[in-house]
């Protein structure tokens, strides 16, 4: 009898013990740029050209380049907010300065091309020039430039404007990877911690944490620590920082957890590059 209860005493305390789940998702990384924009708000101004039709080619142009990062950066918001200036031969920091005052946008794409003539097969030669200033970031102009002759555009297609844009754009989209993230679960103890799994697989933070947010007042002090720090990595996942480092100061007042460091890192790092 003294052999059959240890060993069920034994169960109970793997039963009690908190495990480990780890979910793979895709990550939001910096753009092919080298540009991280994300959670920054962004302008596009495009200069009016000595020619009317520079100045259309620009307007769609920079239509189709906010509506790229709209969706992307925004979940198709329209949040990207047009401008034009009078032309000019050169750009000093201190206009990007001025842009960025001017508009209140963290970063300003500046856009400028030249159209040609349509050759006798009707492609279309453009020369464009953009340039990018992040105020949160390094105080430089980013330069990009390039000519292309444009095939005129199908019926039904976009039109050459459009492609160009949406050709500019890709260098400051979002890149992507898949990285592991890990929170804690009670097996066999109460279908909550089930439950609130479910929703982070379906990526639902929101729900999961509405099922965590009570288990925080559990009378165990590690129950309580494990689900302040799920609260801390779901807040993270949906990239808000402050709140994320805030459960997690809470778990670590309720319990040093296995976890907790590498959250601390990731934490660090990301707040970090805020600063910049």
């Amino acid at each position: 009898m003294k052999r059959i209860a240890f060993l069920s005493a034994l169960f109970l305390v793997a039963a009690c013990s908190p495990q480990i789940y780890p979910v793979y998702l895709e990550v939001r990384q910096p753009s092919s740029s080298g540009m991280d924009l994300n959670r920054k708000s962004m302008g596009i101004v495009f200069m009016d050209g000595a020619q009317p039709k520079d100045s259309t080619f620009d307007r769609t142009a920079a239509s189709a380049f906010a509506r790229q990062l709209e969706e992307d950066y925004f979940d198709g918001r329209e949040e990207v907010e047009l401008y034009h200036v009078p032309a000019a031969d050169s750009v000093s920091l201190q206009l990007m300065h001025d842009l960025v005052m001017d508009t209140g946008k963290d970063v300003i794409f500046l856009l400028s091309s030249q159209v040609g003539d349509r050759t006798t097969e009707g492609a279309l030669p453009v020369s464009s020039r953009l340039l990018v200033y992040d105020s949160m970031g390094e105080d430089r102009i980013r330069s990009y430039s390039g000519s292309a002759l444009m095939p005129a555009a199908g019926k039904g297609e976009p039109s050459e404007a459009e492609t160009a844009g949406n050709r500019m754009v890709r260098r400051f989209k979002s890149g992507w990877k898949t990285e592991s993230f890990s929170f804690y679960y009670f097996d066999g103890f109460d279908d909550a911690w089930y439950d609130a799994l479910g929703y982070v697989i379906d990526t639902k933070f929101s729900k999961a944490m509405d099922i965590w947010m009570p288990l925080t007042k559990d009378k165990s002090q590690t129950r309580r620590a494990c689900a302040a720090y799920n609260m801390a990595m779901a807040f993270f996942l949906m990239e808000d920082y402050e709140m994320s480092q805030k459960w997690l100061e809470l778990a670590d007042k309720y319990e040093e957890l296995t976890l907790s460091a590498g959250l601390h890192t990731r934490l660090s790092t990301k707040m970090n590059l805020e600063k910049r």
